[in-house]
């Protein structure tokens, strides 16, 4: 389409195209394709509008991909600050970060009183987890899916995809879309959160084990 293209280039020096000119050079720098929604973040653009003009300018193209998760691989992950771990936590930290460097599947079964710092073994996994490139699930009893917890997994990790029973169809799809779409890659939820549709699963964490929340008696259906 030669006349849109030109009526865009001619618009390009206008205040009105400076997103439609940020979201084309972030496009051209990410040959490889990157989710809408990170487009639409990493160029600052609260609306959908410019892209839709670059889509209709046959400037961009959009196609449905079935795992994106690959194009986080390599962005620069920024942690928050971890407090030093005590000489236990590091052993266990150390096993299980080998476990994960091997690729090989492996369980371990951490024993702590409430306060002995399990925690901050769980999130130092994770870390290890997501350097490898590779996605988390966290599943905690629903009563202690509470906001201070989600709020310590964000502080270390930023956006994480939270799933539990009292979202609507819309969140709950929502949150699977991001986690699709490799935009997060750490679920927390109860133990229906193992079935979220994560890319590239590297751990699997079951806070509490023990809880019988966590027990099926009866046959799924």
């Amino acid at each position: 389409q030669p006349e849109a293209g030109r009526a865009l280039a001619e618009d390009f020096e206008s205040s009105r195209a400076q997103r439609r000119r940020e979201l084309l050079r972030i496009a051209v720098e990410h040959p490889e394709g990157l989710p809408r929604q990170t487009l639409l973040r990493l160029a600052e653009s609260a609306s959908d509008s410019p892209l839709k003009t670059l889509l209709k300018a046959g400037l961009v193209r959009l196609e449905m991909r079935e795992d994106e998760s690959d194009v986080f691989r390599d962005l620069d992950l920024d942690y928050g600050d971890a407090p030093p771990l005590m000489p236990d936590q590091h052993r266990a930290a150390a096993t299980i970060g080998s476990a994960l460097e091997s690729g090989r599947h492996r369980g371990f079964l951490l024993h702590g009183v409430t306060g002995s710092g399990k925690t901050e073994v769980y999130l130092d996994a994770i870390r290890r987890c997501l350097d490898l490139g590779r996605a988390a699930i966290v599943m905690v009893p629903e009563i202690s899916l509470t906001p201070q917890t989600i709020e310590r997994f964000e502080s270390r990790f930023g956006s994480v995809a939270v799933l539990h029973s009292h979202l609507t169809d819309a969140e709950r799809a929502r949150q699977w879309q991001l986690l699709r779409s490799g935009q997060r890659r750490i679920a927390i939820g109860p133990r229906s959160a193992v079935f979220a549709p994560v890319g590239k699963l590297g751990l699997i964490i079951l806070d509490e084990e023990h809880e019988n929340t966590f027990k099926q008696q009866n046959t799924p259906r």
